[in-house]
């Protein structure tokens, strides 16, 4: 299992405030998939310090846009912004 983790960055109620219980369901499967598929990605990548992060990147399924880096020296991706236009939670 991968040491990689996600969290909001600045903070959930800024990221998610407004959303609602099943957008933020839907947010949340979302960005464990994106860390599972950067933790991925990073296997056997070089840690040499010289890149601490990567640019800003976008993930987008149906009706969610999630904007996200990934922080190289603390196995973290930040969620920096999302936008969801469907109702959310179960398929939505």
């Amino acid at each position: 299992m991968s040491d990689w983790r996600w969290q909001y960055s600045p903070d959930a109620e800024h990221v998610i405030g407004g959303l609602t219980p099943g957008q933020v369901a839907d947010v949340e499967a979302a960005a464990r998939r994106v860390t599972d598929a950067v933790a991925v990605a990073r296997i056997g990548a070089p840690d040499d310090g010289q890149e601490a992060g990567s640019r800003l990147k976008e993930h987008a399924e149906g009706s969610l846009i999630i904007w996200y880096q990934e922080w190289y020296l603390r196995d973290v991706v930040l969620i920096m912004r999302v936008q969801h236009l469907g109702p959310g939670g179960e398929g939505g």
